[in-house]
């Protein structure tokens, strides 16, 4: 079977059975790029609400770029991988300023963007502008580690470019963004993890069925384990029942982002804060709350708390009447339920 009937058929499947996206119907560049970078390490069923949302609050690339950062986390807020959101706001400044507020089109230029990699830049490029460009996400991998019976690591760089010298060269000339669309669903929808081979239209093509291998297919090295930490942290109400916010720091994870206090944790919980500048009373542990990042493990032992003296420099701090209304991460708003 050649590349142009690979496509055709991709194509065809695609037309009858692939999701419907809410940019697909005007293929708005800005929109697609918005989609594009939500849809990173998050499925589609769960990024389609706070996509809606993220478009009514900024509807086009302009007023996202003169949104503040405070405005575009709460639009995100629950969606996660926060440093996303954090990107797409650089990178719409990053527009507004280099390229008259509009997504340029050339892979390399998308690439220069912050949060933008290969895939990401492909996949808008293709979609929006019909660039010749491949974008090989984890979808697209197994269905070509399959397709052409590749037995080697896709971790590996090597056998990466390889699959990824493969998907260029079933590019059909024109229509390379429906192609790579069709590709994703068909890798997401038929050829998953089980793979639906009885449904699958390149069953009488696929190296690997014709070899009984797809199900071992694609290989990859497993995962490391990801590093578990424990913290202390304290649920702080002064007598009117406001809760007390620490910004976290500038750099590193979840950078600036409102938190509950927290500190490593120790056998002695309030000499562990006094240590970190809070001198507090400690009332009661409510419970432990756990959340996983891409690499590593929170383990969150939280306690209720009350503040004995206001720390010298409060100026990371401060009292929130409503904490669910805050911008918080995901792991210190699950604190919230305890209550």
């Amino acid at each position: 079977m050649d590349s142009t009937e690979v496509s055709r058929i991709l194509v065809e499947w695609f037309d009858v059975h692939g999701r419907h996206l809410p940019w697909r119907p005007d293929e708005d560049p800005y929109r697609i790029w918005l989609m594009v970078v939500m849809l990173q390490q998050t499925r589609v069923e769960t990024v389609l609400p706070y996509y809606e949302r993220f478009v009514m609050t900024f509807p086009t690339l302009p007023e996202l770029a003169a949104a503040d950062d405070e405005a575009v986390l709460a639009a995100w807020k629950g969606l996660g991988y926060y440093r996303r959101a954090r990107n797409l706001l650089a990178g719409a400044r990053e527009m507004a300023a280099s390229y008259n507020g509009r997504v340029p089109e050339a892979p390399e230029a998308l690439e220069r963007l912050p949060g933008v990699g290969r895939y990401t830049a492909a996949a808008v490029a293709s979609i929006a502008f019909d660039a010749p460009a491949a974008a090989v996400d984890g979808n697209v991998l197994r269905f070509l580690s399959r397709f052409f019976a590749e037995t080697g690591d896709i971790g590996n760089a090597k056998v990466r470019a390889r699959l990824e010298t493969l998907a260029a060269s079933l590019l059909p000339a024109s229509g390379r963004g429906l192609h790579n669309q069709a590709a994703m669903d068909f890798g997401a929808l038929v050829c998953a993890p089980v793979p639906h081979c009885d449904t699958c239209p390149f069953s009488g093509a696929c190296a690997a069925f014709s070899q009984g291998i797809q199900a071992d297919l694609p290989k990859k090295t497993g995962k490391t384990a990801p590093l578990t930490e424990h913290h202390l942290v304290a649920r702080i109400r002064d007598d009117s029942g406001r809760t007390l916010l620490h910004r976290r720091p500038a750099t590193g994870l979840l950078a600036n982002f409102w938190e509950l206090p927290n500190v490593v944790q120790a056998e002695d919980p309030a000499a562990a804060f006094l240590s970190a500048g809070l001198n507090l009373e400690i009332l009661a542990e409510l419970g432990e709350v756990r959340h996983v990042f891409t690499h590593r493990l929170w383990v969150l032992h939280v306690v209720s708390a009350r503040l004995i003296r206001q720390p010298a420099d409060f100026s990371r701090y401060q009292w929130c009447a409503d904490p669910h209304e805050a911008t918080l991460p995901r792991a210190f708003s699950k604190i919230l339920e305890l209550d």
